[in-house]
């Protein structure tokens, strides 16, 4: 089987180093759960026959079958069925898998005596739950393997673990050692989707993180890809022969501006905002009205609506129109957005007053790693309305 020449890396030092913490961070595609898989599997077949305990940890079950088992499969050529404990037996050891993302996730783990770990996407898991794994892992000759994208500098996986690269236990043996992956350590990949792929990458964040795989804190205006000039466009630019589906984003507001917008899509996937409402101090009946108002211009189209309010929700399907909880994740969301700047596929006609002056004012917080909650009203029902109707066919086409 070929590895890279990272891979090979990080496998030789597996082999001849056996550090008892091994991490794998960086770009996204670039290899880096593959070749923990292979040497987690490696270190399960040390044990062959013994009846141990071993952790597999993920986010949740599906991503655990995702991007661990579906692979696992493939390699050992049969299928991996998990028991009523959630494990699966491979060269007679069992394997256990635990979704660690939520904060009691931890408690799976007590009690537990394993021989080895491997925690994927360790970012995404509660940081009890990843150092409970750890400290289960106290059979000797253990080995604890975790592979991340980054995240915020000041996250706990880069803190305890990755800024420790080099750590040695008192007997001599490398305690940590954390590998750096960029796209471009992945040279299996073919080079026109890895030109695609950084077309398309959004700036700022999105390109440090997932091209280059740097732990950055987010900085400045979030969609710095948006460019007036040419995604601004007047209505009759809006080509409206071409547009052969419409829907909407609904963030409720009273103190601040609520906002409906309205999204067509043309038979090439460019996206357009053809309709902004914001307001301020008004009443669900007012959006009521203008939803009832968008519907008879456009016909019965799904709304998706911020799920904060789920009486807001309820009231706009008591009146016949067709609300949805939308997909709220932010930096996911943020992300389809900025990749749609990036692509010029994205245009908002330029009545929309409330967007222009959020644009330019939706800003990160550098501590967080989150937006800051002002100046995202019409921003947020946009990413309702977009992530939301887009992320099925992601999932299709994926």
């Amino acid at each position: 089987m070929e590895l890279s020449p990272k891979q090979k890396e990080v496998w030789d030092t597996f082999v001849h180093e056996n550090p008892k913490i091994l991490l794998c961070s960086g770009a996204k595609r670039a290899g880096k759960t593959f070749i923990l898989i292979l040497a987690f599997l490696a270190h399960v077949a040390k044990y062959e026959g013994m009846g141990l305990s071993f952790v597999i940890g993920g986010a949740t079950q599906a991503s655990i079958r995702r991007n661990v088992l579906d692979d696992l499969e493939v390699i050992l050529g049969k299928e991996l069925k998990l028991d009523k404990t959630n494990a699966i037996s491979v060269f007679g050891n069992k394997v256990y898998c635990f979704d660690g993302a939520n904060a009691d996730a931890w408690k799976k783990a007590r009690g537990f005596t394993s021989a080895g770990a491997f925690l994927n996407e360790a970012t995404a898991l509660h940081d009890m739950f990843v150092k409970e794994v750890i400290s289960r892992c106290s059979y000797k000759g253990a080995v604890v393997m975790m592979d991340t994208n980054p995240e915020n500098p000041a996250h706990t996986v880069k803190k305890d673990y990755i800024d420790k690269d080099g750590q040695r236990l008192s007997s001599g043996r490398l305690n940590i050692k954390a590998f750096h992956f960029t796209l471009y350590d992945n040279v299996f990949l073919d080079p026109e989707y890895v030109e695609s792929i950084i077309a398309s990458t959004p700036s700022g964040m999105f390109t440090e993180r997932d091209i280059f795989g740097l732990w950055v804190a987010p900085e400045g205006v979030i969609y710095k890809d948006f460019n007036r000039n040419k995604h601004f466009i007047s209505r009759d630019q809006i080509p409206t022969s071409k547009i052969e589906k419409y829907f909407c984003g609904v963030d409720w507001g009273y103190d601040h501006p609520g906002a409906i917008v309205v999204v067509g899509m043309d038979d090439e996937g460019r996206l357009y905002l053809v309709e902004e409402h914001a307001e301020r101090h008004q009443e669900i009946d007012y959006w009521v009205d203008i939803a009832k108002g968008i519907k008879a211009r456009y016909g019965n189209i799904n709304f998706y609506c911020d799920s904060a309010r789920p009486e807001h929700v309820i009231r706009f399907r008591r009146e016949g129109l067709r609300a949805i909880n939308a997909d709220k994740a932010v930096i996911s969301g943020i992300e389809e957005i900025g990749r749609l700047f990036k692509r010029d596929s994205l245009f908002v006609v330029d009545e929309a007053k409330r967007f222009e002056e959020e644009i330019y004012l939706y800003v990160w917080n550098e501590k967080t790693g989150e937006p800051i909650k002002l100046w995202d009203d019409v921003l947020d029902a946009l990413r309702y309305a977009i992530y939301t109707h887009l992320k099925p066919k992601a999932r299709r086409t994926g």
